[in-house]
Parts: C-alpha cells; sequence; structure tokens
C-alpha cells in the first residue's frame, strides 16, 4: 500500500515503507537542503522546519511528487517520519529555480534524547519510486541534510482525551496517535492567557474525490475550519485569553463533517469496521509569556 493517501489507515508511515522500494533515473533532478529553529528542541514540542530544492537544469517532471523526511537517531534507526505535499507541485518545477517553504513539525514522545539526524527524499505517492537528489546520499536516494538536538520534555499542558476518541495505538517508530469519531472533545487546564495550540493531524483519506472539513471548537464557539488534506500537517491555532474564558478547564471539541469506515472502502482491502473521525498524532499549547 504504496499511497500517501492510504497510509494513515494502515498505521505505518509511508515514508518508512519506501525503504525497499527500487530507485529509478541516473541523473539528480533538485539539490535539497534542511534548516530547523530552533535547532535544540524538546521532546513533544514543534519546530519550524525550512526546506529547499535546487531544481537542477536537467530537471523534469512527469508527475506530482511527494516530500519524506526522516529522522533518525544516532544509530541509524528512523526514530519518526512525516511526509507531505509540496506548496508548488513538482510538475510546475521549472529548471533553475529554488523552491523553499517552511512548515511546522511536531516532535514525537520519543523515548531518545541527543542528535537526529534528517534524510529527506521525493517520491511518487502512485509507485513509491524515489527520485535522485543531487547530495549526501544515505542509501536508497535518501539524502543527508542536516540534524536536530532533542532535550528532555518540557513541562507543557496535559491533554485529555474524554469522549469520542478510540484507543492510542502506535506504530513500528515512536509515533503514537488516536483516531476521532465524528466528534472528539480534548480537554485541558485553562493557562487564562493568549494561547496558540499546535494540532499534528495526518488524514489524508477523501471520499469520492472531495475533501473532508474539520471544525475545531472551543465549547460551543467554532474557532477554525480545516480541510483534511494529505500528509502530516501541523495546524497553528490562536486561542486567545476571552475565548478561553475563566473555567478551569477547556473543552477543544473536533468535529469532521463526513466520517470514513475502512471495512467500507473496497480499493482499502481493510477489515477495520471503526467509524473514523482525524488522526491526532499530537498536541501542545503554547502559552504566552506574562508581562
Amino acid at each position: 500500500m504504496h499511497k500517501l493517501l492510504l497510509r494513515s489507515l494502515a498505521g505505518v508511515t509511508l515514508g518508512l515503507l519506501l525503504v525497499s522500494v527500487a530507485c529509478s533515473g541516473p541523473e539528480p533532478v533538485a539539490v535539497p537542503s534542511f534548516e530547523v529553529d530552533p535547532s535544540l528542541a524538546p521532546i513533544g514540542s514543534p519546530v519550524e522546519a525550512t526546506l529547499t530544492f535546487s531544481v537542477l537544469p536537467n530537471a523534469s517532471f512527469d508527475e506530482e511528487y511527494a516530500v519524506f523526511l526522516h529522522f533518525l537517531n544516532d544509530d541509524g534507526e528512523v526514530m519518526w517520519a512525516t511526509d507531505h505535499y509540496l506548496p508548488i507541485p513538482t510538475t510546475e518545477w521549472k529548471p533553475g529555480e529554488t523552491i523553499a517553504y517552511t512548515r511546522p513539525i511536531m516532535v514525537p514522545l520519543c523515548p531518545y534524547v541527543g542528535d537526529a539526524n534528517v534524510h529527506i527524499g521525493l517520491y511518487s505517492v502512485d509507485s513509491g519510486t524515489r527520485l535522485p537528489l543531487e547530495g549526501d546520499e544515505g542509501g536508497r536516494l535518501a539524502y543527508r541534510v542536516g540534524g536536530l538536538r532533542l532535550l528532555p520534555p518540557m513541562e507543557n499542558i496535559r491533554f485529555s482525551f474524554i469522549s469520542g476518541w478510540h484507543l492510542l495505538e502506535h506504530d513500528s517508530t515512536c509515533v503514537q496517535w488516536r483516531w476521532s469519531e465524528k466528534v472528539g472533545v480534548i480537554s485541558f487546564d485553562n493557562p487564562r492567557r493568549d494561547s496558540q495550540i499546535y494540532l499534528n493531524l495526518d488524514n489524508g483519506m477523501v471520499l469520492g474525490g472531495e475533501p473532508r472539513t474539520l471544525v475545531v471548537s472551543v465549547g460551543d464557539r467554532p474557532v477554525v475550519r480545516i480541510e483534511v488534506v494529505p500528509g502530516n500537517v501541523v495546524h497553528q491555532i490562536p486561542l486567545g485569553a476571552s475565548l478561553l474564558g475563566d473555567t478551569d478547564s477547556v473543552e477543544l471539541r473536533l468535529e469532521v463533517d463526513r466520517t470514513i469506515v475502512p471495512a467500507e472502502m473496497p480499493r482499502l482491502d481493510n477489515p477495520d469496521t471503526r467509524v473514523l473521525g482525524v488522526r491526532v498524532l499530537g498536541a501542545y499549547l503554547a502559552v504566552a509569556t506574562r508581562e
């Protein structure tokens, strides 16, 4: 099962499955680079990653390729991976131009402190085939582009998945997640200050070719509507102190317009009969400092 749209239901990161996929094409198509801020990141916290692809003069692309990022420990083992589509599809890339973009990434709760090596690559969503790039190849067309030092986790507001959630799941790496039902409610202590919540979602499934919509509310007050798109996406949602109110705890409500049942989708060949909403890989609350 190679398609990025299907991988979230399998509970396996596609970038990891690609390790055994054959390579194709001898000519590199781009030079990748990676920067992260901050470069020292507590486990469980978000970071801002900037990815750059300098397109080589003879590059050409016959389809839209996706990006994988692998984060490896000192032993060369993949701790987690994050896949996503590019903001500018590869079919629109032109030789000689530079494609650069910044996106938040959530560091999962890995039992590891130290330097993480970052590998990057481009792959076909349809076939899983990887494209050759120009750089320090670490094997099977995954390229070393930098690092990130992981620190012990900082104290952060705890989240309770109080209703509308399936059991906690995990894959062969240190990634964990919960699937919601149509409505899932998360509770956390009220910081009573302007805050920003980071929600790490990874749900690429679409029905009938149409995207789904997630509405995030504080209590019964809608805050934001999110289009559920393919890939691993960290959403940054401002929560003002006035919105949080004066109660001791805050209930964050996540509701999708349409659920999915894998067993009812023949193309998945998946016996899972659960009613699924969105897959949440992590949450983090950044609270404004007092003046």
